[in-house]
């Protein structure tokens, strides 16, 4: 299974997330999940962890990022695993995302690891699901 189309359609998958995040296409990102798919966020620093279930729940699950006049969601490295019985994997993100307040226009940027697993349907891949880990933000005025 290990194999260089997979790879390849392995990665489209998490830029074609970014994408519609980016976009704010939140029913064609609940789309890329399995039909029972898990979607988790995890703050970090002690904030509760959010687990939403099934394409739904995914879909309003976006909603927050309405409130950035624009958001870039850019794909790093990713790192696959195809031993065991299902396919996982680890991808590097950087989220920026502007917004207004009193003082000006600002910038805040999330440095996230997704850590995925996967699963075939038919000739796709769909997400089962995908743990959003933040590492650390910043929070900054946008010169």
């Amino acid at each position: 299974m290990d194999n260089l189309p997979d790879r390849l359609a392995l990665r489209e998958l998490t830029e074609r997330y970014a994408a519609h995040a980016d976009r704010r296409r939140d029913a064609a990102i609940a789309e890329l999940f399995t039909a029972d798919g898990t979607l988790v966020i995890d703050w970090g620093s002690g904030r509760p962890v959010t687990t939403v279930r099934g394409r739904a729940e995914i879909e309003a699950a976006m909603k927050p990022l309405d409130r950035y006049r624009v958001t870039q969601h850019l794909i790093a490295n990713q790192l696959l695993d195809f031993s065991g019985d299902a396919v996982r994997g680890e991808t590097y993100c950087t989220a920026s995302h502007v917004y207004d307040d009193a003082a000006g226009p600002r910038i805040f940027v999330m440095h996230i690891r997704y850590a995925d697993t996967f699963a075939r349907d038919g000739d796709r891949w769909l997400f089962r699901e995908r743990r959003l880990h933040v590492d650390w933000t910043e929070d900054r005025a946008l010169v």
